[in-house]
C-alpha cells in the first residue's frame, strides 16, 4: 500500500470532496484524522474508514478558528 505507515489529516471530512479524499487515503493504508465542524457527519466518515478496515479518527474544528486548528493539529499528533 503506497501509503501505509502515513498519516493524513483531511478538513472538510464529513462529505463531498473532503470525504472521499479521507477515503481514498486510508484505502491506501493511510491513517487519517477526519475533521469537519460536522459532528454528525464527520463521525460517519470516520466509522466508513473504520468498517472497511482503516484506522480514522475524528476531531470537531473549524478552520477559520486558530485554537480549533491548534487542537486539531495535537490531536493528530497525540494519536498518531
Amino acid at each position: 500500500m503506497p501509503d501505509a505507515g502515513k498519516c493524513a489529516l483531511v478538513t472538510g471530512a464529513s462529505s463531498g470532496i473532503g470525504r472521499a479524499t479521507a477515503m481514498i487515503l486510508a484505502s491506501r493504508g493511510a491513517k487519517v484524522v477526519v475533521s469537519d465542524v460536522d459532528e454528525d457527519g464527520g463521525n460517519s466518515t470516520q466509522r466508513m474508514i473504520r468498517d472497511g478496515g482503516g484506522e480514522a479518527h475524528f476531531v470537531v474544528c473549524d478552520v477559520s478558528d486558530p485554537d480549533d486548528v491548534a487542537k486539531l493539529i495535537k490531536a493528530a499528533k497525540d494519536t498518531y
